[in-house]
């Protein structure tokens, strides 16, 4: 049974739980619309699918390791693939794709870093305002 795209009762480290992320991100970033998108095509997909997608999952639940690095490798084989047979290599290091573009990277959120900052924000609300945020 499912609420609010989550699994009832399922453990929030089980991959099961999150297969429906990942299924979302391979429909939003499929291997045949990175053939007629420019680089920043590819790159503004890529944000605005990374950027909103698993918001909800991650603030609520820590993302297994698993998970995360499957989906950062879909993110930079959709950023960095040719056609379908063609293996084309990485031209950036993920780390260097993933700082802020001030600082000379695409701007693409670091997925763990993302999680630890939503995750981070529940503690500081829970500090600030107490049992006003259970009560809700």
């Amino acid at each position: 049974m499912k609420y609010l795209g989550l699994s009832l009762g399922a453990p929030h480290k089980s991959k099961s739980m999150w297969e429906g992320i990942i299924e979302k991100f391979e429909g939003k970033l499929p291997e045949w619309k990175r053939i007629y998108l420019s680089k920043e095509g590819r790159i503004t997909l890529i944000k605005s699918t990374f950027f909103n997608l698993p918001t909800y999952f991650l603030s609520l639940f820590p993302v297994p390791a698993g998970v995360a690095n499957r989906l950062e490798k879909i993110c930079w084989d959709f950023l960095w693939g040719g056609l379908e047979d063609t293996r084309k290599f990485h031209l950036i290091k993920w780390n260097t794709v993933c700082t802020p573009l001030s600082c000379g990277g695409l701007g693409i959120r670091n997925l763990r870093t993302f999680n630890k900052a939503l995750l981070g924000k529940w503690l500081w609300r829970y500090h600030l305002e107490g049992d006003t945020v259970t009560a809700r």
